[in-house]
């Protein structure tokens, strides 16, 4: 397919960069994208949903591919995150619609799907799950049980030369991240030491990699995103984690939406077996495993997850 130019719709006083397929009368569904990726994730998905009938509105999340760059993390608390998905609506005169979100997106949808819970009207995650509130802040959580060499902590401690970093080779970059899970492999301590990783790939000269889901063409775009926003301003969603739990503090953990959890079986820091907690914060709860497939679902098994959406919504 080809990739349209953005439409620009203001939100809290930033530009968000949003981009519009299907039908205009069509029933609305909204695609939210996660980490390290923009809104040109949802290319292998958007064709199927217009064949099926939807508007789908895709978009690129603040801090990310051609949306504005605001300096602060408090600009990418979740609120304004939800902020941005309530003035994309608004910009296309979508009263209530479908959400449909991975990796980040995913937990951005989470929390729409309770903060506006009047505009919309079900709910897709993909990879990560609804969970309760921790009974902690969790980047402490996380720093007691794997250290400060968890990509999370590094995003907390040192965004600036971990961007940077990355910002050496953001080609080499993408084809680090953007590989499929081999046979066999495993969770171990080191899955989560991204920083470090990347570290050891430069000074190998930023060899081949087995595994490529992206294609020269799909990657170029990737790079070129990440070349014009820089790698910091995504580490801030990261960064406002404890931030988030604080300003959760008293908000229901149920979902009273319709929801379909999809989970790649080979997505190891996120198992399926992680979203057995949700049956009991959704009323209307199904889950559909994808097998023979990591944590880039999208690109990896782009007809399953086709079919596992149209399927739910029956079509």
């Amino acid at each position: 397919m080809t990739w349209p130019n953005p439409y620009f719709i203001s939100s809290d006083g930033f530009q968000i960069a949003s981009y519009a397929f299907g039908p205009a009368d069509g029933p609305p569904m909204i695609l939210l994208h996660g980490w390290p990726e923009i809104a040109y994730s949802w290319k292998l998905t958007i064709p199927a949903l217009v064949k099926a009938g939807y508007r789908v509105i895709a978009f690129d999340l603040r801090g990310f591919g051609r949306s504005d760059v605001p300096i602060g993390d408090s600009h990418y608390v979740m609120p304004q995150l939800v902020g941005d998905i309530e003035a994309v609506m608004d910009g296309y005169g979508i009263r209530n619609a479908v959400l449909v979100g991975h990796d980040w997106g995913a937990s951005i949808v989470w929390h729409a799907a309770r903060m506006i819970s009047h505009r919309i009207s079900k709910v897709i995650g993909i990879c990560v799950p609804h969970t309760a509130r921790a009974p902690a802040p969790p980047l402490n959580i996380i720093e007691k049980r794997a250290g400060r060499q968890h990509y999370f902590l590094e995003f907390k401690y040192r965004p600036d030369a971990v961007a940077n970093l990355f910002a050496q080779d953001p080609d080499g970059f993408f084809r680090l991240m953007f590989r499929s899970v081999p046979d066999g492999a495993a969770l171990d301590e080191t899955f989560t030491f991204i920083p470090s990783k990347f570290k050891t790939f430069l000074e190998a000269g930023s060899p081949k990699l087995k595994g490529q889901i992206l294609s020269n063409i799909d990657r170029k775009v990737f790079a070129q995103a990440y070349k014009r926003t820089g790698f910091r301003s995504g580490m801030s969603l990261y960064r406002n984690i404890d931030e988030n739990w604080r300003l959760a503090d008293g908000m229901a953990d149920r979902i009273i939406q319709p929801v379909l959890m999809i989970s790649p079986e080979r997505d190891l820091l996120l198992p399926p077996k992680l979203a057995e907690p949700m049956k009991q914060m959704v009323d209307d709860f199904t889950q559909i495993c994808i097998p023979n497939c990591g944590h880039w679902a999208m690109w990896e098994q782009p007809e399953a997850v086709n079919e596992a959406i149209l399927g739910w919504m029956g079509l």
